[in-house]
């Protein structure tokens, strides 16, 4: 289990891929020499929480999950594998993160239990990194609380989900970077940890600097080479 630091080093933001369907026995198989992270969605896609043990096995990266859900239980279930950290989706309020906290941390910081885990026996971290998602226009308009919450260790901004939320039709309106630039003035302003999901060449030079920066996902990646190769072929 890599302890490799998350925050950026010299400026450069660490460049993570975004897993929603590879499972282990493929990423085993795939170069990633030029990423710094993984992030595993458990709320979108195919993989599962019971995908993790699998992934964390074939890689020295570190692994962030982002979770399905909210819920204590499913938390609990995540870290046990022995991720890194969770990214948590639509955060929206101070009493939310107040919640993740509660249900990430064990006592007497929160409530967490602990128990035969992999993550136990194994030697994973004792404090898991959390990073609430700020996707909505609601925790747009809290994300001042949200970072103020003792035990939140960063925010993670979701373009696509916060569009959406602001009835836009684009990740790169002028009214979404905005949103996005203020999620990591309130982090920085915080000393705290910032990342972002982009999968869009058009928004990534239009970010500012963050620490954790996802790329592009397993299927934009895929579909993008069995792209290339169809251009190939016409050559």
């Amino acid at each position: 289990m890599t302890d490799a630091p998350l925050a950026a080093a010299g400026g450069r933001p660490l460049r993570g891929l975004w897993l929603t369907a590879l499972t282990a026995d493929v990423v085993e198989l795939v170069p990633l020499d030029g990423f710094d992270w993984l992030g595993v969605d458990l709320q979108h896609g195919c993989l599962e929480a019971t995908d993790l043990p699998g992934l964390l096995r074939v890689t020295p990266l570190p692994v962030l999950a982002r979770t399905a859900s909210h819920d204590a239980a499913h938390l609990g279930r995540v870290l046990d594998t022995g991720v890194r950290g969770v990214i948590v989706p639509a955060v929206e309020s101070r009493a939310e993160a107040a919640a993740l906290v509660r249900a990430v941390r064990t006592p007497p910081e929160g409530a967490r239990s602990t128990g035969g885990s992999r993550s136990t026996l194994l030697g994973g971290r004792a404090r898991p990194v959390l990073l609430p998602m700020v996707e909505t226009a609601a925790g747009l308009d809290a994300v001042e609380e949200i970072t103020r919450v003792s035990g939140v260790d960063g925010v993670f901004v979701g373009p696509y989900d916060l569009a959406l939320s602001l009835g836009r039709e684009s990740v790169v309106d002028p009214d979404v970077v905005a949103g996005l630039h203020a999620v990591v003035a309130a982090a920085r302003e915080r000393g705290l940890l910032t990342g972002v999901f982009t999968g869009h060449a058009s928004l990534d030079p239009l970010l500012p600097p963050v620490d954790l920066h996802a790329v592009e996902s397993d299927i934009g990646a895929l579909r993008r080479g069995l792209n290339s190769l169809e251009r190939r072929s016409e050559d």
